[in-house]
């Protein structure tokens, strides 16, 4: 076995039994000293003293290799022979590559983790070994007082496969330290430079040149197996671990138990005492561990009375030897089969408490039999307290996570406005200790200046109805070709009638597909169709019926394929055309915070409020406004541009089509309590909604051209005074090649309630390198465009 060992050292090794020869010497000089043993030490001496080689300091490990017999009498004094078979050492140098003189429960070890295993010290890189290194010659010639004792430790496999952990001991009573020519002679200030600057690895290298010192002697490596109590502080340490909640559990402790039980390739499994089988199987899967207790098939979970009463009541650990003998058991029987069935030969189960009670139950499984038992289930003492405190952890944190995710997706309390919502639950909660009567104020928030943008499919609602009509087709077309294949003639009548009955919905499909005819179809299909498959199935081609019903919804019950094709698409548009937008948002709020939230529909819309009241303690300014405003063009044009890039390996093709609206002053905006979100604040700025509402289905005045086209911008201005800020705007855009050079400008239809309003319309080039957008300097490079 070989150490592994770092070349950059201050260090020029060279083995010298020198010490200890001196120390015999000693011993035979001493009157006191028994005169049998000072016999026996002269002709060793006498016998050592024929190998000059032995004499002097060794460089070449063949002259260990050929003198071993007499090296290993001479270390008889240091390697009592009544304890090679329990103590686990040899002679070395400290992190270096040879050692000799292994002790035999040493040599034991070696070769079961395969004769020539090069140890690695776990955590121990270059730069600790070096200064380690320095702070030994620190202490032995400079007489510093360095203290680098921390516990090492190495990992080592055993025949079994399963990992040993021993600790690493050195001895350096035998070695000492003498400086070379070019050993750099250390001052106090020097000392306490380096005392001062363990990170300066340069610094270290000057004071002390590589091989600017020579070790001479030897050391005695010793290992402690450490196993149990080294797997319980590596398992504390992975679970303190704060992003544990991201890292699969039992990818973690497996290994690990296996090392404390001294049991090969055990398996962790956890069944959460829940009745919901898909909560259960998603907890299993979030923590990696397979549920041994519970049955899918039933979606049940599998445990006997007695065992339950041990585990959930008694908070007690239940154990079973041999699966395959208790499975006699009356009592244990079902249980056992289970276990059975998933190769269980021995196993213990044992409750993860925590404080709102059993949160489940672990299970540690063997494939062999009686290596787990009521015995080795009292080392579950020592582990079960910091099992039980993470999944209380665990469960706390996804909690939190969860809190997170619904304040985030399905709440409008956006953190610009957060310190608002505290302010006043704040005054509410102080107020509510002298006055049961307190209420909550309005949340407000006056003179703030909105936009609002929306990315949309064109045409989602002719492309879902295309996908409904298709699914009905292919739906009416399979029924009818297996009824068509039955092969019982008596039901002939039956069949009869329910193949005109699909066929007469097949033709009005194709001739006149109108409201509710959708529904008629589903209804029968689902209460005459599907019951008559189910109940006669065996009259039916097996292979046309499973094909039939893998297209079959179980939650909606109704025949979804071209419409999950739909679904999933419009899906993966909005996901990502969100997640877009929330990123650039964070550029936005960290010039000036605004109020933001967005909507999912066929597309993805969004608000915008920005102005002092939302952030009173920033100087609001115009320019922060007209930041965003730039901000929300370059945006919308940026998802425009990502949108037909990812279009292409889509199923369906899919134009979407782009609309700001620019109001012409500020407004006020109140959160509703009963709607849980923001909504325009005062009868007098219901104009602002009703444009939202209307404009995307309006026509260019005098056409039925939409305002809004596929591959366009469409900017629509409530009057024309923010028009040529606008213009300078694109005017910006053209110049870096994101908007192309055609500009249209139109007068908007009047519609109900609103007249009066402008447009603009601009197209994407698509083909632009969004990478190159910089929203960090957006204003700043749109001033300089302007004005240089």
């Amino acid at each position: 076995m070989r150490l592994a060992t770092f070349d950059f050292t201050p260090f020029e090794i060279k083995f010298s039994f020198h010490r200890l020869i001196n120390a015999m010497h000693q011993f035979i000089d001493d009157p006191e000293k028994n005169e049998m043993k000072k016999t026996y030490f002269k002709d060793l001496l006498d016998r050592v003293s024929q190998v000059p080689s032995l004499l002097e300091p060794i460089i070449e490990p063949k002259i260990l290799h050929d003198n071993a017999v007499l090296i290993n009498e001479l270390l008889e004094i240091l390697f009592p022979i009544a304890l090679t078979d329990n103590e686990i050492k040899a002679v070395g140098m400290p992190f270096q590559n040879l050692m000799f003189n292994h002790s035999r429960r040493f040599k034991k070890i070696i070769e079961e983790s395969g004769g020539n295993y090069n140890i690695e010290i776990r955590d121990f890189n270059q730069h600790q070994y070096y200064i380690a290194c320095c702070c030994i010659i620190m202490n032995h010639y400079f007489k510093a007082s360095f203290d680098l004792t921390r516990p090492l430790f190495i990992d080592l496999p055993d025949e079994r496969g399963i990992i040993h952990h021993y600790r690493v001991l050195y001895n350096a009573d035998f070695v000492e330290v003498v400086p070379k020519e070019n050993a750099v002679m250390l001052s106090k200030e020097d000392i306490e430079l380096l005392e001062d600057n363990f990170d300066n690895f340069e610094l270290w290298v000057e004071k002390f040149p590589q091989h600017s010192w020579q070790l001479n002697g030897f050391g005695i490596i010793n290992l402690v197996d450490v196993t149990i109590e080294n797997a319980l502080s590596l398992l504390k340490e992975n679970f303190l671990k704060s992003e544990l909640q991201c890292v699969p559990i039992g990818d973690i402790i497996e290994p690990l138990f296996s090392s404390i039980f001294k049991v090969p390739n055990l398996q962790i499994g956890f069944t959460p005492l829940v009745p919901d089988i898909i909560v259960q199987k998603e907890t299993n899967e979030m923590m990696a561990m397979s549920s041994f207790l519970l049955d899918e098939e039933e979606g049940t979970i599998v445990l006997s009375k007695k065992a339950y009463n041990t585990i959930v009541n008694e908070h007690g650990y239940y154990s079973i030897s041999d699966v395959d003998l208790a499975v006699l058991n009356d009592e244990d029987a079902q249980m056992c089969l289970n276990l059975q069935a998933k190769g269980v030969k021995s196993c213990l189960f044992s409750p993860v408490v925590i404080s709102s009670g059993v949160e489940g139950v672990l299970e540690i499984i063997s494939t062999e039999k009686r290596v787990l038992n009521s015995i080795n289930a009292q080392k579950l003492n020592a582990l079960m307290p910091i099992i039980s405190e993470t999944f209380e952890r665990v469960k706390s944190d996804m909690k939190n996570y969860v809190e997170a995710i619904i304040q985030r997706e399905f709440t409008t309390i956006h953190p610009s406005v957060y310190w608002k919502f505290i302010e006043e639950a704040r005054r509410n909660y102080i107020e509510s200790v002298v006055d049961k009567d307190s209420f909550i104020n309005p949340i407000s928030f006056k003179n703030v200046y909105p936009l609002y943008g929306e990315i949309d499919i064109k045409g989602s609602g002719a492309l879902r109805n295309e996908a409904i009509l298709s699914d009905l087709r292919e739906q009416l077309q399979k029924l009818i070709a297996i009824f068509n294949n039955c092969a019982l003639a008596g039901n002939a009548l039956i069949l009869e009638r329910h193949i005109l009955k699909l066929e007469a919905y097949l033709r009005q499909l194709e001739t006149n597909f109108i409201s509710g005819l959708e529904q008629r179809i589903q209804t029968y299909v689902t209460n005459e169709i599907h019951s008559y498959l189910n109940k006669e199935e065996h009259l039916f081609c097996k292979n046309s019926l499973e094909e039939y019903f893998t297209y079959i919804d179980r939650q909606l019950g109704i025949y979804y394929r071209y419409r999950k094709i739909y679904d999933t698409q419009v899906g993966k548009m909005n996901k990502s055309f969100s997640d877009l937008l929330d990123y650039r948002q964070e550029a936005a709020q960290n010039v000036f915070p605004h109020y933001y939230e967005r909507f999912k529909t066929d597309g993805v819309e969004h608000n915008l409020y920005i102005g002092s009241s939302i952030c009173p303690t920033m100087s609001f300014d115009f320019t922060y406004l007209h930041n965003l405003r730039l901000w929300q063009l370059q945006v919308m044009s940026e998802l425009m541009c990502v949108h037909y890039r990812n279009n292409i390996q889509d199923a369906l093709t899919m134009d979407v089509t782009v609309l700001i609206l620019v109001y012409d002053s500020s407004l006020g905006i109140q959160f509703r309590m009963d709607e849980k979100r923001f909504d325009i604040d005062g009868s007098y700025n219901t104009r602002y909604e009703i444009i939202k509402k209307r404009l995307d289905k309006a026509c260019i005045k005098g056409s039925t051209e939409r305002i809004v086209q596929p591959k366009k911008i469409t900017i629509a201005f409530a009057s024309n005074y923010h028009l040529e800020e606008y213009l300078g705007y694109i005017e910006f855009g053209q110049k870096i090649g994101l908007l192309d050079s055609h500009l249209e400008q139109f007068l908007i239809e009047d519609m109900q309630s609103v007249s009066g309003l402008i447009g603009i319309r601009i197209g994407v080039n698509l083909d632009y390198d969004v990478e190159d957008l910089d929203y960090d300097t957006l204003m700043h490079r749109y001033l300089k465009s302007q004005y240089l």
